[in-house]
């Protein structure tokens, strides 16, 4: 009877093993990347000065513009300017007055192909600073806003802003 005892709680064991081995699991992580965009500046004041002789005239700014973007795969990375309403001593003045003047003052990974740009909010619409940017990275943009025609303006102070935005 003993024998018979343990064969059977070997052959139990040997079932229960091989049940245990033909259990199958799987496991998967899943790891999800969002776009993720950053600007060290969401406006930025103008102020300018237009003199009534020429010799104390304050009539561009520079501001740096830097960005942080982590994009997905052909998305396109846009920094664009609009340009708030631009007002001296006479009122306001049009936007056409205004450019601006972009250069790279540094970039990283995808940024390192994107390239800062110049023109002017003579159109009152949104204005792209950065061209050419597909890929995540980094780029700082020293952009130059200055009065397109300053001695055809009135002597006095003339302010501005400009809101920035990443799409």
């Amino acid at each position: 009877m003993r024998p018979n005892l343990i064969l059977a709680g070997i052959t139990a064991l040997c079932l229960a093993g091989g049940a245990l081995a033909q259990q199958r699991s799987t496991t998967a992580l899943v790891v999800q990347v969002t776009p993720e965009a950053r600007l060290n500046l969401a406006q930025i004041a103008l102020n300018f000065r237009v003199s009534a002789d020429g010799m104390s005239d304050v009539t561009s700014q520079t501001q740096m513009v830097a960005a942080w973007v982590r994009a997905l795969p052909g998305q396109a990375i846009r920094v664009t300017a609009s340009a708030g309403a631009l007002g001296g001593p006479s009122g306001s003045v049009p936007l056409s007055a205004l450019s601006w003047s972009g250069s790279v003052a540094g970039a990283t990974a995808g940024g390192q192909q994107a390239a800062c740009t110049s023109g002017s909010f003579g159109t009152g619409a949104s204005q792209d600073l950065v061209a050419a940017w597909a890929r995540s990275g980094t780029l700082a943009c020293a952009v130059t806003f200055s009065l397109a025609d300053p001695r055809s303006l009135p002597p006095g102070l003339y302010t501005g802003l400009v809101s920035l935005a990443i799409r």
